[in-house]
């Protein structure tokens, strides 16, 4: 059994990259190669994961169960690192306030996916979004509950990802975890997409612009990768400011601007939720182990 090879979870979350990450990271299969990393596509193991921890019942497999596992993930390379995405790995979104809390098994769960390697390393990452366009986004995205029901009489002033990073935390106390905003993504992808694989700072990827291309003009588009193409010593700091002038410039309103349309929802519930999340992101920034990406400051 390949136990030294790294295996690094992306946990999502929910309508925040919609899984660019595995297509982004794809683009560079020959590199990935390369370098020993191995990104899985969902359908290659959300359901043999969703089989074998059905059978556990919370025990954690045999030996013999461990390495069926990963061999078959791994498919006979030699592999240091091992990377999943799956937005249900905290919790199926549709019932991410059972019970009344906010992602409340988040910890039991990742704790359960770690538990399938106990003797890999094993790192998580996360990408967080503001409640206040996050519930919405997950909320309309399923068909089967009204909102009452969907939200579960939970109270949204506790709607914080810091509880839920905490948890994970908690459950998988050797797992470092990485977190990044979702509204930074656009500017930051090429850090996220490194850190996921483990690639060096320098080391140019294919699907670095792939979140921006998505919400600036096409005009924007070729003139951002005309600039940054000409200026191939620029450092990932200024590469970003980069992206973040073109962003402001070029976005196009309709990819950026979102409608909240949810019962009994006003400016003041969305401002209140987001005012919560801001406060929360220096929370998050500050907890101990955690590694938080975010546009670097000039």
């Amino acid at each position: 059994m390949q136990t030294e090879t790294t295996i690094a979870f992306h946990l999502g979350a929910p309508q925040t990259d919609n899984e660019q990450l595995t297509l982004s990271i794809r683009k560079d299969k020959e590199l990935m190669s390369k370098h020993s990393v191995l990104m899985r596509r969902p359908k290659e193991f959300r359901g043999q994961f969703s089989i074998m921890l059905a059978e556990l019942d919370g025990n954690q497999p045999t030996v013999s169960e461990r390495d069926g596992l990963l061999a078959t993930l791994l498919g006979g390379a030699e592999v240091k690192r091992l990377i999943m995405s799956n937005p249900a790995f905290m919790g199926v979104p549709a019932w991410m306030f059972y019970g009344g809390n906010f992602y409340g098994n988040a910890g039991k769960n990742t704790a359960m996916i770690r538990n399938l390697f106990p003797d890999n390393p094993c790192e998580f990452f996360l990408g967080i979004r503001n409640p206040a366009t996050f519930i919405p986004a997950v909320f309309n995205s399923q068909k089967d509950k009204s909102f009452e029901r969907f939200i579960d009489n939970a109270d949204m002033a506790m709607t914080l990802w810091s509880d839920v990073i905490e948890r994970i935390q908690n459950a998988n106390p050797n797992c470092p975890i990485t977190v990044w905003a979702n509204e930074d993504t656009p500017v930051i992808w090429p850090t996220v997409l490194r850190e996921v694989t483990g690639m060096d700072p320098d080391i140019r990827l294919k699907g670095e612009l792939d979140i921006i291309r998505e919400i600036i003009s096409n005009k924007g588009f070729l003139m951002l990768e005309e600039f940054l193409k000409e200026r191939p010593r620029l450092t990932e700091k200024q590469r970003c400011k980069v992206r973040e002038l073109f962003l402001e410039k070029f976005y196009l309103e309709e990819a950026v601007v979102e409608t909240i349309d949810l019962p009994d929802w006003g400016f003041e519930t969305v401002e209140a939720l987001t005012q919560i999340y801001e406060d929360d992101l220096e929370t998050i920034q500050n907890m101990p182990n955690v590694k938080f990406l975010s546009i670097p400051t000039y």
